[in-house]
């Protein structure tokens, strides 16, 4: 991974009865924008393995729907790699890691420009990808939640690779019922396991409902479980931006143990990589000197810049007890 801090196994030296809700997490917002068409649209520098070796452990995934298929995109931009393509990732690290755990993000990345046909924006610049000749070859015979559950389903040797996910079709004889993602969930029942968070419309019994998501806001979903977010992101000024991280950082220290905090770091002008270049440094710099306790989970772009931010990020689990000071020191630069 060249100059990025390595820290494939750091849920290892978490305890078991850790909470989910009360982790620190490293994260990456639209995870698979790293070389799209005409170098557009990218919040990355690093693809999924080299995110995961480096510790990301929350990962922001945004799909399109097209010709029974799923293809990652960002807004109109095909990011040239497939659903299947991506849980092949997530397996093959978890097999290798089986003390880790993915917090998997899926929303429904429809295009907003469907309407203008074949001088659709996002048509020509998927068909510019290796992906796009076949993406728009034929319709969607079946729902956004049928096509994940099949390709899940063909794509996974283990079913039970997903912890509160069956893609296992309905009436199968290996529909199992799913444990249900709450604030009790330890760590430990979800070592080697990905933890589904569902923004797209789908049955209860697929991940945990986060549809709930307003754009361009903060918010919180009051229903139990609860969450609570930070993501405003449309050129909101650097420095306010910056207060709006850092103010629900520290509720998410002060803040209810179960509740779900999830910040996102994130947000554009013309690129995502000017606000990245002014708010990561910030955020390392906060962290660093930091002694509240829990952050919650933190979607960054660009997540290497500084390169010991994800360590950062980490190290916070010291101020909540979830890990030792000794331990702690294994992540210093």
């Amino acid at each position: 991974m060249d100059d990025v801090m390595p820290h494939t196994s750091w849920m290892r030296d978490m305890p078991d009865d850790a909470t989910l809700t009360m982790l620190s997490i490293p994260g990456t917002h639209n995870s698979c924008s790293v070389d799209g068409p005409l170098g557009f649209a990218e919040t990355q520098d690093r693809g999924l393995s080299d995110q995961l070796d480096a510790g990301i452990r929350f990962f922001d995934i945004r799909l399109a729907h097209h010709q029974d298929n799923l293809c990652v995109h960002h807004d109109v931009v095909c990011m040239e790699k497939s659903y299947a393509e991506v849980l092949t990732i997530y397996s093959d690290f978890l097999i290798q890691h089986p003390s880790e755990t993915i917090l998997l993000s899926v929303s429904n990345e429809d295009r907003v420009d469907s309407a203008l046909g074949k001088f659709a924006p996002s048509r020509i610049l998927c068909k510019l990808s290796p992906l796009g000749e076949t993406a728009y070859s034929g319709e969607n015979t079946r729902s956004f939640e049928d096509t994940f559950r099949a390709l899940t389903r063909e794509q996974l040797k283990d079913a039970s690779l997903f912890y509160n996910f069956n893609p296992a079709a309905p009436g199968s004889d290996s529909r199992r019922p799913n444990p249900a993602l709450t604030s009790e969930t330890r760590l430990g029942e979800v070592r080697g396991k990905i933890v589904l968070l569902r923004r797209f419309e789908g049955g209860q019994d697929v991940g945990f409902d986060a549809t709930y998501w307003p754009e361009n806001q903060r918010f919180r979903r009051t229903s139990a479980p609860c969450y609570d977010v930070e993501d405003r992101y449309q050129n909101p000024g650097k420095d306010d931006k910056w207060d709006f991280v850092v103010t629900h950082l520290t509720e998410a220290g002060s803040g209810h143990s179960d509740d779900l905090y999830i910040t996102f770091s994130s947000a554009v002008d013309l690129t995502a990589r000017s606000y990245a270049e002014t708010i990561n440094p910030r955020l390392n710099d906060y962290l660093a000197g930091s002694s509240s306790g829990r952050v919650g989970i933190i979607a960054m772009d660009f997540f290497d810049q500084p390169r010991e931010l994800v360590a950062n990020v980490i190290k916070m689990n010291t101020r909540t007890g979830r890990l030792t000071p000794k331990v702690a020191e294994t992540f210093r630069t």
